[in-house]
Order: structure tokens, then C-alpha cells, then sequence
């Protein structure tokens, strides 16, 4: 599809709702069977949704301040245009449209990945210590108390990558998890959670930690997923998982 002017013009015109009926049908049906003509509606509505933002209106109205010089520029040079220099000042608006199609991207993704963090920090906490001693421990898993409980997740983790008996203690598989978090491991930290399987005390656990490791990796769809099992299975973090999710769908 050749990114044009006119095609702009139109693509606003429809999304403002001021076409035409006939033609509104025509540019629906024309949409329906071009996927390129489907992606740049969306990065229009995109643009929409961002300009309306206080955060960018600074942008719109510098935005809008150029379209003004420009429609002075043409008012008060129309005679002097040639053929020449028409087609030049259409091929620089699509160079700059994309420009600004790709600043409105890393704006959008920017927002998300900071939104997608604060809820993070709002929403972790580390597992508590005190849930998981029970009964007698050996030193390893002794030491590892220790070192979690203090905020040593290095620690933690240097001592429990060697534990030989880890998947055998899924309470550990739980610090090891909640270590890598804290040491910016997320990767390491989904895997460890997905290892944890069945239906008991620490699946659910490890599900929420995971939901919350896939929040800190901006996996926004993965995390809604999840959450959405979590509330499901209605356990211990039920309630939770649909205060996240809520705040996530905002």
C-alpha cells in the first residue's frame, strides 16, 4: 500500500466519523481486505489514544504548531510550488509520519514497561520465612534461611544452584525463585517457578511468583493468564490475583 497524503487524510476522515456514509461503507470494505490498510488505522487510533494523553501534550501541541506553519508556508508561497517541489514535500510528510509512528511506538511500549513495573514493586513481596521452616532443617537449608531472611539472594542462590536435593524441597524451589528476582534473574526465576507442579501448598505459590516475574519482564499477556488460573483455582491468593489483574486492565 503506498502511504500517501490522501490515504492519511481519509484514515483520519473515518476515524473522526466524518466521511460520508457511502463512503465510510466503501473504506470498511476496502479495510476488510487490506491488512496493510488494517495496520495503519491501528497505528492511527494508536496516535489518538497517545495525543489525548496529558503526559504528551506537550507533543500534540508541538504537532499542531507545525501543521500551522506549514498551512502559513503554502498560503503565502502557492505560486512558487512546482510539480518539483510538491512531490518532494509529500515524500519528506511520509518520512516524517513514520518518524513520528515510531516515536508514538516507544512512547506506548515505554508507558506499559513503566506501568507493568510499578505494579511489580506495589505488588511483590518476598516469601515470607516463617512459612517455610517447619520441623528440623540441615545446615544448608539453615544457612539459606539465614542469608534469605537478611537480603543476601545472592547468597541464597550461590548455595542452593548446588543443593542436590532441591526439586525434592519445593519451599526451597520457592527462595531460589524469590532469589533470582532479586538479583534481576528473572529468566532463571519463571523457570524455577515452572518447575513446581501439581496441586499443592507451593503450585499456587509458585504461580503468583511467576505471574509476578512475567509483570517484571513487561509480559503483560502472560501475567493476565495467569492471573486469571490463579482466581480460578480459588486459593490462598485469590483475592490477589483479581486486585492485579484489575489494576492491570485500567
Amino acid at each position: 500500500m503506498e502511504r500517501t497524503p490522501e490515504i492519511f487524510e481519509k484514515i483520519e476522515a473515518y476515524l473522526s466519523n466524518s466521511l460520508s456514509t457511502e463512503d465510510s461503507i466503501a473504506f470498511e470494505q476496502e479495510l476488510t481486505a487490506n491488512t496493510e490498510l488494517q495496520q495503519e488505522v491501528e497505528k492511527h487510533r494508536i496516535m489518538h489514544t497517545i495525543l489525548a494523553d496529558q503526559d504528551t501534550l506537550a507533543f500534540k501541541e508541538k504537532l499542531i504548531s507545525i501543521s500551522a506553519k506549514i498551512k502559513q508556508e503554502e498560503t503565502a508561497n502557492t505560486a512558487l510550488l512546482t510539480n518539483r517541489f510538491s512531490l518532494f514535500k509529500i515524500a519528506a510528510s511520509i518520512v516524517v509520519l513514520s518518524g513520528v509512528g515510531v516515536l508514538l511506538w516507544h512512547i506506548v511500549y515505554t508507558k506499559n514497561q513503566t506501568r507493568d513495573l510499578d505494579l511489580y514493586s506495589a505488588y511483590y513481596e518476598p516469601y515470607p520465612v516463617e512459612d517455610i521452616i517447619r520441623g528440623k532443617v540441615n545446615k544448608d537449608a539453615e544457612k539459606v534461611v539465614k542469608h534469605y531472611n537478611n537480603g543476601s539472594y545472592d547468597s541464597v542462590v550461590y548455595t542452593l544452584e548446588k543443593h542436590p536435593g532441591l526439586k525434592e524441597h519445593q519451599a526451597l524451589q520457592i527462595y531460589l525463585g524469590n532469589s533470582y528476582l532479586n538479583t534481576n534473574q528473572e529468566e532463571k526465576a519463571a523457570k524455577e517457578f515452572k518447575t513446581i507442579t501439581g496441586k499443592g501448598k507451593y503450585y499456587e505459590i509458585a504461580q503468583w511468583y511467576l505471574s509476578l516475574t512475567y509483570l517484571k519482564l513487561n509480559k503483560s499477556g502472560k501475567t493476565k493468564t495467569l492471573l486469571k488460573e490463579i482466581i480460578q483455582y480459588n486459593g490462598a491468593y485469590k483475592n490477589k490475583a483479581h486486585r492485579l489483574l484489575m489494576a492491570m486492565e485500567k
